[in-house]
């Protein structure tokens, strides 16, 4: 037991706190425990409702970006089973994204509502203080109160001891003097030794009350223990039990972030490592010949007769009309010709003269014959909130009828009707 210089009165209970559990308001930090689980708790949660953000964020920068480079791939130079391969890259994406978007769900569902149910269950408010602290704190008073009474009872007993032994040294050390001074009279030696008998008594009787009072004391102690290991031990058992909350909960939290054991990631890296061993990258680059390149069959340039009847000049694998031909024939294409007479329009071999070995390769451009459709699929839900937006479900196929503007805007067509919608909703069709 620590030592205490105190006057002993209840009033001084409050002033005699120390580390140790076992004196007086020893305690309290078992008490601040229970609030220390609290706010535990509440840090559990925010850490937890951070990491759904952060999982929020990357599934969203995964569906951009996957978004993104499907389209360039496809409309890109590259082709055969390496383009095939190199959008794989982009489902894999695609699909990790997913995963996070079920961790997020998984967190801010499962996770955060249970921690909050259990803080709910185990932590009431009152007032200013937890219910279970207060009550952990009336327990406590209530066992050491009569333990500390009899502790201040026994402080007093040994200050009153104290003195009383302090002042009957004073006064043996004074007779003493008095004693071997020839000055001293008899009256005065009396009186010294009346006090000195006095305060023998005074110590005795100081001495035998201490004694009592440490044996009272000493009387109360294993009740004293017993009563406190009582409510010590309920403040074990709380404590345990958030614990055993938070391992179960952190237990469920690696679960959920840990998507190796995901089939989806699983299956995204196995298509993908299938593509790299599958990849027949003879047959592309003989493809790409046949399509493009020395396979392709050329009609080479023979002499032809001009050919009335049909009044075609054959240029090669096209045939131009000559617009110098009767049938036809518009005056007002004069007013579109070229210094050397020839109409701009209708001349093929405009941009190829005779100073120039290829002349302009840029002047004649073909125009396409048909234009495909672009056609998209909604990935989610979505309903307009204006009058000029489309209104979809997941599933649905819309044909896409311009490009995505900066803030995120694609204008399409679905059932027949025209509109905008969010270009993050949907993903290309091939």
């Amino acid at each position: 037991m620590a030592q205490h210089s105190h006057t002993g009165s209840e009033e001084d209970v409050g002033d005699l706190f120390s580390d140790c559990f076992w004196e007086i308001k020893g305690f309290k930090q078992v008490v601040k425990r229970i609030d220390d689980g609290a706010t535990l708790t509440d840090n559990l949660m925010q850490l937890i409702h951070e990491r759904s953000e952060l999982e929020l964020k990357y599934a969203k920068g995964l569906k951009t970006w996957s978004r993104k480079w499907e389209d360039a791939i496809s409309k890109g130079p590259e082709y055969g089973s390496l383009e095939q391969t190199m959008k794989s890259l982009t489902v894999e994406a695609n699909e990790t994204a997913d995963i996070h978007l079920d961790i997020r769900q998984k967190l801010t569902g499962s996770s955060l509502e249970s921690i909050k149910h259990w803080k709910n269950s185990n932590y009431q408010k009152t007032f200013v203080k937890w219910k279970q602290t207060a009550a952990a704190q009336e327990g406590f008073d209530k066992v050491q109160r009569p333990w500390a009474k009899r502790f201040l009872k026994v402080e007093k007993a040994k200050k009153a001891y104290h003195l009383a032994a302090r002042t009957l040294e004073q006064l043996k050390g004074q007779l003493d003097i008095y004693e071997r001074d020839a000055m001293t009279t008899t009256d005065a030696l009396k009186k010294l030794k009346d006090k000195l008998s006095k305060a023998e008594t005074e110590n005795d009787k100081t001495k035998d009350k201490y004694r009592d009072r440490l044996n009272e004391l000493d009387m109360a102690n294993q009740q004293y223990i017993n009563e406190m290991t009582v409510e010590f031990e309920k403040c074990q058992a709380m404590e345990k039990i958030r614990i055993e909350f938070f391992v179960e909960t952190i237990r469920d939290y690696l679960n959920y972030i840990d998507v190796s054991k995901d089939a989806r990631l699983t299956n995204s890296f196995q298509n993908i490592q299938h593509g790299l061993n599958e990849m027949a990258v003879e047959e592309d680059l003989k493809r790409y010949a046949d399509q493009k390149g020395t396979g392709m069959q050329m009609n080479w340039p023979k002499f032809m007769e001009y050919d009335e009847v049909s009044n075609t000049l054959p240029i090669g694998n096209l045939q131009m009309r000559d617009n110098n031909s009767n049938s036809g024939y518009d005056d007002r294409v004069d007013n579109r010709s070229n210094k050397g007479g020839a109409s701009a329009a209708g001349n093929p071999f405009n941009g190829f003269d005779d100073d120039s070995e290829w002349g302009d390769q840029n002047t004649y451009t073909a125009m396409p014959t048909s234009v495909s459709e672009v056609r998209v699929m909604a990935m989610f839900d979505y309903t307009g909130a204006e009058a000029d937006e489309l209104s979809f479900r997941e599933g649905d196929v819309l044909i896409q009828l311009d490009e995505e503007d900066e803030n995120g805007w694609c204008r399409g067509l679905l059932n027949g009707v025209e509109g905008l919608y969010p270009g993050s909703y949907v993903q290309l069709m091939k």
